[in-house]
């Protein structure tokens, strides 16, 4: 179900960072973390090696430096393809009730939309959405080169996981 945007009625579909308040289990420190809630791969391409590397949205005590994802919902837009894909914890299609669950998602997805001439889809987790949207694994192991790439070109200055949120938001 898509509809034709008018200028007017529909903005760009832009990308959207915005933080959330993170409780450190083990030393309970607290800080903020930087989260996406909109991507737009054409003006933040990282996202998309972030996602395929699994390093987005996860992050690290300040103080004892314990690594941690951040469970959080995000939609990731592909103007090219004309595509959103709204990316949701894996864990809670499990929670929330299997495929009513998906399909109640979906329909909300499509509403938020409703105006854009684009598809639409949820993914529960970085995994599904690798292996329906970004190329499976073939496409892990050429993100994981180009990541090690970037790594050696740079020195040791990058993490040596992959582009978190913040190499996203300032790329």
């Amino acid at each position: 179900m898509t509809e034709q945007a008018t200028s007017e009625t529909a903005p760009e579909i832009t990308t959207e960072f915005t933080e959330i308040e993170m409780r450190c289990v083990p030393c309970n420190a607290s800080w903020s973390a930087p989260v996406a809630r909109r991507v737009n791969v054409a003006t933040h391409p990282d996202a998309r090696l972030g996602i395929l590397l699994k390093t987005m949205h996860r992050t690290a005590c300040p103080l004892c430096k314990t690594p941690k994802e951040i469970d959080t919902i995000f939609d990731y837009y592909d103007p090219e393809r004309k595509l959103v894909v709204q990316v949701r914890p894996s864990w809670e299609i499990h929670a929330g009730g299997g495929e009513d669950w998906y399909w109640a998602r979906y329909e909300d997805l499509v509403l938020k939309y409703a105006n854009y001439d684009v598809r639409v889809d949820v993914v529960f987790g970085f995994d599904e959405m690798i292996e329906k949207y970004l190329g499976g694994q073939e496409a892990v192991k050429v993100a994981q080169r180009e990541w090690r790439a970037r790594r050696e070109q740079a020195g040791s200055g990058q993490p040596p996981e992959g582009p978190g949120t913040d190499d996203v938001r300032n790329a």
